[in-house]
């Protein structure tokens, strides 16, 4: 038999007809006809009773569309919800509603809060707690939790020079330009403008804050600041500049008239003689010259700057700098460092500090790295270019492009006959 489709129901209510959505009925209450709505709460059948008139009918519906609405949002069981568990998850969609809009790929509800959320504004932690998560997650894990002179330099850095900048905002409000801002207002030692080399320093720390922060869900990727953004072009570098012979007579009178400045008098001796590295210097240690009373000084590969361990054979003037400033009272234990300070930063600015008093006392400029590519121009026309090349740690091409001078041959005995 062909079923045919029920015909819709009417009521008649105050003279007018009106059809009723599914849940909602009219029945007898106490002999009274009333609108109802019916649904299920906690396992039980609810009910509510309206007036049977349009007023009523009204209500009714209202009240079962927002019933259908919860069975929508909360499933079969909403009954079973408080109201404050309905309002967390309402909450809750409404943070991860907001959420995707902006890029953010919340999972669940827990994450939501856990990312400190307030209000209805989505945000991402702020740039301090996201420094924080870098270098606890990602730096001191390389070091095996080690706080090394490379992870105290980038705490320094992370934690006293950016985070006041940045600290309390959230990460995904910083712009390129709040990085530009920051990066040309960097001061250098001097309190000028900090260098290219420094900024360059830093702008590669905050990439690798904001890379790190993207990779592990921080971040959406799009609120990266500095993804686009690249190190200025570096200026081509200026020939480097080598001091006279007698400029360094004059350092090296100085520092033998002035006592306070004798423990200088090898570090001095090892750079200008022997053409050791800043960092080299900073690092090598009494014990590793005249190794077994041997000529040499070995620089270890943990010394070298490249990594690569080499010899450098010093020059008869070296040991008598050194015999000088032993009978003067300088240490030289082996395991002493040339340069006083328990860390090669400290070691490092004890130098610096060093040169900007030496310059200023002698009224000698001493342009950056001169001590070395003095060493080099001299030590190439005494020794020739290959034993040069080896000792200094490069190749003769660098020699040649770089460090290489017209000195004469008068000139290099000359410099190698500088003595106490």
């Amino acid at each position: 038999m062909k079923k045919t489709k029920a015909k819709t129901k009417f009521y008649e209510v105050e003279g007018k007809r009106v059809t009723l959505p599914k849940g909602v009925s009219v029945e007898m209450k106490n002999g009274v006809r009333k609108v109802t709505v019916t649904w299920s709460e906690h396992g039980k059948v609810r009910r509510k009773y309206f007036d049977y008139s349009l007023e009523g009918v009204e209500q009714a519906k209202d009240i079962n569309a927002t019933k259908k609405q919860e069975l929508k949002r909360f499933g079969q069981e909403f009954g079973t919800i408080s109201d404050d568990e309905k309002q967390a998850l309402d909450l809750w969609r409404a943070y991860v509603k907001e959420a995707m809009a902006n890029g953010f790929n919340f999972s669940s509800a827990y994450e939501v809060m856990q990312r400190g959320l307030n209000g209805m504004n989505t945000t991402t932690p702020d740039f301090r707690s996201l420094a924080r998560f870098y270098f606890d997650k990602e730096l001191m894990r390389k070091t095996d939790g080690e706080l090394t002179d490379h992870t105290e330099t980038v705490r320094q850095r992370l934690f006293n020079i950016v985070a006041p900048v940045f600290g309390n905002k959230p990460a995904h409000t910083i712009t390129e330009q709040d990085v530009l801002d920051f990066l040309d207002r960097l001061k250098g030692q001097n309190g000028g403008k900090a260098s290219l080399v420094t900024r360059t320093q830093y702008l590669n720390l905050l990439k690798s804050v904001f890379k790190f922060a993207v990779e592990q869900g921080r971040v959406p990727k799009q609120y990266n600041p500095v993804a686009n953004l690249k190190p200025a072009k570096k200026r081509k570098d200026a020939e480097p500049e080598i001091l006279t012979v007698d400029e360094v007579r004059s350092i090296f009178s100085f520092v033998k008239n002035n006592p306070k400045y004798h423990s200088f008098i090898p570090v001095l001796a090892v750079g200008f003689f022997c053409g050791a590295r800043v960092e080299e210097r900073a690092k090598l240690t009494y014990g590793d010259i005249y190794i077994g009373g041997r000529n040499e000084i070995f620089v270890s590969a943990a010394v070298a700057k490249n990594g690569i361990a080499r010899f450098i054979y010093p020059t008869e003037n070296v040991k008598a700098w050194m015999d000088f400033a032993k009978a003067h009272g300088v240490s030289m234990n082996a395991t002493d460092t040339l340069i006083q300070g328990d860390t090669v930063k400290q070691r490092r600015t004890a130098h610096s500090a060093f040169l900007k008093t030496l310059a200023m006392e002698t009224g000698i400029i001493l342009p950056k790295n001169c001590i070395r590519h003095t060493a080099a121009s001299f030590m190439a026309e005494s020794q020739g270019y290959t034993e040069t090349a080896n000792q200094l740690g490069h190749d003769i091409g660098m020699l040649l492009k770089h460090y290489r001078r017209a000195i004469t041959k008068t000139e290099a005995e000359d410099y190698y006959n500088i003595v106490p």
